[in-house]
Parts: structure tokens; C-alpha cells; sequence
């Protein structure tokens, strides 16, 4: 399955990137590097990836910049274009190291008078120029934006642990990721190849296997949230931002009043922006940030290293704080049902499952005893705080149970087959995927309908 989805993405990609070419035909493919080389005290290089092209006599190079999809969406940075432009200038050919951590041997310098940034989204098929100059220009740019950069990725001390840690070559002697055999209660297997899971993920693979490997390719998405999950993430960038500030707890005040309150790039209309405002009334109700709370944490991530299982738990909290010394975890979630009753939040959202095993083991530091994981659920008519004690053996085993019933499957699955069904019509990958042909995308008032009554990450 992995090789057909691969294959039809790769002769999309294809065909959109000839296109491109055939519009610049007078460019020829270049395969050596463009690299910046200083050796002073040691050996400091400089290198852009992308495909290098360069007119028949060499005074032009162009380096294109390719990305999988969201072009317009997400703009390159001043300090990528300023870095791409000055290794295309001044850069020298070199072929790849037959060994990574050796550096490069480059040749002589070529004569260059002008040269082009460009910006390739294979899904759409575009190409945007982002820089058109001399190599005067190039080396201004550089200057402004792209020097300081250079310098702080070579200076860098700091590690920051998050969702690219299994591709890191440190990750493994890493003090950031915290080595916790048996979080995800599963057998030990050291023969394993390491893995990188979230509860996300999770959720994607109980859904369809496929969906959460083709999730993992990082391949383009096309309607990644529903309108329930929309409204979830609107609110939770507004909390994000308001909680940021640190002003003390929020008052009634600080919710919005206007139903153009929301992100527009969560595209809410005006049922889905008063539903989320309706929600937001509620949450100074239960808003945790008292005067009382010390170390808070907003939307840190977390990763830990099951040794066992051989597996990289990613966890990314909305508020972590400790009150009295003992740490509080928060999850919010949004939904337009109604409250229910003897719900088992352990068992129902193993986002808390997950946060409890965490706390239990005393992960974060400081006393078990005193910590808590906190629930907070808001509804256009209330708000509802619903608190888990991990220090409670029956509840650190109940969490155990449900990342076992979620994560044994997934972890034994090595080819993680297509389930297709009605989860293709909302499926964001379903583009790509051969098991998904013949389905068609729910109609906007159905999705919302059959969305309405699951909650969504705030």
C-alpha cells in the first residue's frame, strides 16, 4: 500500500515539476553542491538544499527551493532566501561527501553575474521567484538576514525536543528526551526499530492505518479539520494567546464579543464563530491561572523515550503549571454535546490517559502526591473541569490499559493497510491513497453534522 501511495504522489509531483521545466527551458541541470567554505580554526560550510540550474555559459544560476505543497500558505523565511541567494552566488561545486560528516572538496570558483531563488510547489505545480539579482544583491541580503542566522545555528546550545526528534542523530543521548521504559505499558522488544507516536497519531491509526502513515510521509492534505475541529483549534489559539500574556486569570472581559473574533484561516462561518464564542464565554469559569500557580508551561512539548516499546511518546500539553510544588497537567477540549453523565474521562480521551501514566511516574519531577490532570470541557452552555488523581492506582492502571489497546496494534503493524469506508470522505490524504477511488467528499452541512458530537483539541 505505502509503495502504490508513494507512487501516485511522486508521478503527480513529477509532472508538476516538468511543467515548471519546460517553462525555463533554457536553464541546464547542475549536479554538484553550491558550497560556501571557510577554513580558518576549523572547517565552517554553507549549503542550500534544492534542484541548481545554471544558463549555458554560467553567468546565471538558478536555485529552486522545493516544497510538497502550501506555498502560498507558508512563506519562506528573510533568513532562507538570504542564505539560498548567497550559496548560489558565491557557493563553489562540490560533489556530496561519500561520507556525511566530512567536508565537502570543492572546486574552483565559477564567474557568476546574476542569480534566482525560487520557490516550487510540487502539488500545485507553481514556481514564485523570491529573489531575481546581482551577486551584489545576493551578498546584501545575506548581510541583513542570512549572517546573524548562520551564526546562531553555529553557536546553538539550546535542544528543543519535538515532533522531528526520530530524525535527530542525538535523540538517543539526548538530555531533553527522558528515557521511560514501559510508558506505553507494552512488552519489551529492543529489536524494534525506534519509532515517534502522539496520541494524534493514535487516533489517526485506529481510524484507518493508512491515514496515519501517509499523516507521517507528510504528504499534501486537502481539508485536514472538519468544522468541529476547526472551532476547537480557533479556540485554542485564542486561549494560546490570551494565557501568553500572563496577566493573571481570564476575565469575561477578555473573551471575545464578536463573531469575527476567531484566526480567518480557520475559515469558521457565523454558526461555527458564535458556537466557539458561546464556548470561550465559559472558560473564566475554570481558567487555572491564579496567582497561587508557578512554573507554567504553554503548549511546551515533551518527548519521551519508551525503551521498551522503542518508541518516541510525543506529548504536547495546553498548560502544565504546578500548584504548591505539585504539577497540574491541562487538556481543553470543545463540543457542541450536551454534558453526560458518569463519563470516564481515563477511558474517553487518552489525551488524560497519557497525562495520568506521565504524572504517576513522576516524569516531570517534584511529588506525585499533589499532582493532578485536569479535564477542561467547554460547551456553547457551559463548562465543565473534571479532575484525575495519578497518584490513585486505579487510575494510573485504567491509563495503562487504554495506551496498551492503542499502541500494541499500532506498534506490531508493519504495513498498515488501508480501511477504507466513510472515513475516506473526510480523509485529508484520501488524495493519494488507490484504496480511497470512488469516494467522494462529504458535503459541508454533513461533515458539520456528523462531526458535531465528538470533542476537538482547544
Amino acid at each position: 500500500m505505502a509503495a502504490a501511495v508513494l507512487a501516485t504522489f511522486i508521478k503527480h509531483a513529477a509532472r508538476s515539476y516538468l511543467s515548471i521545466c519546460e517553462a525555463e527551458p533554457s536553464m541546464l541541470p547542475v549536479a554538484r553542491w553550491w558550497v560556501v567554505q571557510h577554513v580558518d580554526q576549523g572547517v565552517r560550510e554553507l549549503w542550500a538544499w534544492g534542484r541548481r540550474y545554471r544558463s549555458a555559459d554560467g553567468a546565471v544560476r538558478e536555485l529552486r527551493l522545493i516544497r510538497l505543497a502550501n506555498m502560498l500558505e507558508r512563506q519562506r523565511s528573510e533568513a532562507e532566501v538570504a542564505v539560498a541567494a548567497y550559496t548560489a552566488a558565491y557557493g563553489r561545486p562540490a560533489p556530496w561527501p561519500d561520507e556525511w560528516e566530512k567536508k565537502f572538496f570543492v572546486r574552483a570558483r565559477e564567474e557568476v553575474s546574476r542569480v534566482v531563488v525560487a520557490d516550487i510547489d510540487l502539488t500545485e505545480g507553481l514556481r514564485k521567484v523570491l529573489l531575481d539579482g546581482t551577486i551584489a544583491d545576493a551578498a546584501a541580503l545575506y548581510e541583513k538576514h542570512g549572517r546573524r542566522a548562520a551564526v546562531q545555528v553555529l553557536q546553538g546550545q539550546t535542544r528543543r525536543p519535538g515532533g522531528d526528534c526520530l530524525k535527530c542523530r542525538l535523540v538517543l543521548a539526548c538530555d531533553e528526551v527522558a528515557r521511560t521504559p514501559g510508558l506505553l505499558g507494552l512488552r519489551s522488544d529492543r529489536r524494534a526499530k525506534l519509532r515517534q507516536v502522539s496520541i494524534t497519531d493514535l487516533r489517526y491509526y485506529a481510524s484507518c492505518p493508512a491515514q496515519h502513515y501517509l499523516q507521517t510521509l507528510r504528504l499534501p492534505k486537502v481539508n485536514e479539520y472538519a468544522t468541529p475541529a476547526r472551532i476547537g483549534q480557533a479556540v485554542h489559539r485564542y486561549l494560546e494567546t490570551l494565557h501568553a500574556k500572563a496577566s493573571g486569570p481570564c476575565q469575561r472581559a477578555d473573551m471575545p464579543g464578536d463573531i469575527r473574533w476567531a484566526d480567518p484561516r480557520w475559515e469558521l462561518d457565523a454558526d461555527a464563530a458564535e458556537a466557539g464564542m458561546r464556548m470561550l464565554a465559559y472558560h473564566p469559569s475554570v481558567c487555572p491561572l491564579e496567582e497561587s500557580i508557578s512554573d507554567l508551561r504553554i503548549e511546551e512539548t515533551f518527548v519521551f523515550h519508551d525503551t521498551a516499546a522503542q518508541t518516541l511518546v510525543i506529548a504536547k500539553p495546553d498548560l502544565v503549571y504546578r500548584d504548591d510544588g505539585a504539577w497540574v497537567w491541562r487538556e481543553t477540549k470543545t463540543t457542541r454535546r450536551r454534558q453526560r453523565g458518569g463519563e470516564d474521562v481515563v477511558t474517553e480521551f487518552p489525551q488524560v490517559a497519557l497525562a495520568t501514566v506521565i504524572l504517576g511516574r513522576g516524569l516531570l519531577g517534584g511529588p506525585v502526591d499533589g499532582s493532578r490532570v485536569e479535564l477542561e470541557i467547554l460547551r456553547p452552555a457551559g463548562a465543565d473541569l473534571i479532575m484525575v488523581d495519578p497518584s490513585d492506582p486505579q487510575e494510573l492502571d485504567k491509563a495503562y490499559a487504554v495506551l496498551r489497546q492503542m499502541a500494541q496494534p499500532w506498534r506490531e503493524d508493519n504495513t498498515f493497510a488501508a480501511a477504507p469506508g466513510e472515513n475516506c470522505r473526510t480523509c485529508p490524504v484520501s488524495r493519494w491513497c488507490p484504496s480511497a477511488a470512488g469516494t467522494e467528499p462529504l458535503p459541508s452541512s454533513q461533515e458539520t453534522a456528523r462531526g458535531a458530537d465528538r470533542e476537538q483539541p482547544a
